[in-house]
């Protein structure tokens, strides 16, 4: 399942940006100290800031814990603002870690929450939070229908981005059930609203999806077609491994096609292999990765 969420629900304030260039073992120092001090408001936010460094680099065992600690805190001190993030925050963790029950349960409860103090981006986030969940239990109309919530209430606040995730996870949904009719017309409509807003990542991703339901349904030139495009749009948005993969299956169906689509196929092909990234430089990358920053913060 995509991640197509992550845990800041509200705009994050100047002392909370200042975390983000900290170590997450001093973040954790820190709000021992704020606890220690009495000084629970900003402990609660630390721990929250902490849990969402562990999200993004898939450490969910240890965000889930963060989130906990932030969400206990937040409720001691009667902060229905913080509860409502911390709930969000520990039911994106859940989903990542695939405990659909308690995922659904706490973003239920979080959705609740933003409602009552009046937080529509927050609801609406929790609302496909909730509906990604329900998906994962299997519950495919539950999951379309919190997904159709979603939409609505994304729509409410202009939020365009979020549209068009809950048009491409109703579309996953509809091509697990195998569904490929519906699922190639919700692609289409997210692909779209992606080309509106100029996300080349969100286009490359619709585009790249189109071109397996091509695949799935036999039509080999409109797949190597659909991929070519993908790849670009993943070298624009400076993905370069989706973008490799994405050409090379591009470039394997080029014997299937005829004489003409193969000639003008062939030049976008190279053209993107040339402009990626020889691999001995993508393998010099993942040697020069410091492994041990990783270390500092399990």
């Amino acid at each position: 399942m995509p991640q197509l969420i992550s845990g800041d629900v509200y705009p994050l304030s100047e002392e909370e940006a200042s975390f983000d260039d900290m170590d997450p073992a001093e973040m954790l120092e820190q709000a021992s100290q704020a606890l220690e001090a009495g000084e629970k408001d900003v402990a609660a936010k630390i721990l929250n800031a902490v849990g969402n460094v562990y999200m993004g680099v898939a450490e969910y065992e240890e965000a889930l814990k963060c989130f906990e600690q932030s969400l206990k805190i937040y409720k001691e001190l009667k902060d229905e603002t913080g509860v409502g993030d911390a709930l969000y925050n520990l039911g994106v963790a859940q989903i990542n870690l695939e405990q659909w029950a308690d995922a659904a349960e706490t973003c239920q409860t979080a959705m609740k929450m933003f409602e009552k103090v009046s937080n529509q981006d927050g609801a609406a986030d929790a609302m496909y939070a909730l509906a990604l969940a329900k998906h994962g239990l299997g519950e495919f109309d539950g999951a379309l229908t919190y997904f159709k919530k979603a939409q609505k209430a994304y729509k409410s606040v202009d939020n365009q981005q979020g549209v068009a995730s809950t048009i491409m996870d109703v579309g996953n949904a509809y091509a697990d059930k195998e569904d490929w009719e519906a699922a190639e017309k919700e692609f289409k409509k997210a692909l779209k609203i992606y080309r509106e807003i100029d996300d080349k990542a969100g286009v490359a991703d619709a585009l790249s999806l189109l071109g397996d339901i091509a695949e799935m349904n036999d039509n080999q030139k409109k797949s190597a077609e659909y991929f070519v495009e993908a790849a670009q749009s993943y070298l624009d948005a400076d993905m370069t491994d989706f973008s490799r993969e994405v050409i090379e299956r591009a470039e394997q169906k080029l014997w299937d096609l005829s004489r003409s689509t193969r000639r003008r196929l062939r030049g976008p092909i190279d053209d993107i292999i040339d402009a990626l990234p020889e691999k001995e430089e993508m393998e010099d990358l993942d040697e020069d990765f410091d492994e041990s920053m990783l270390d500092d913060i399990e």
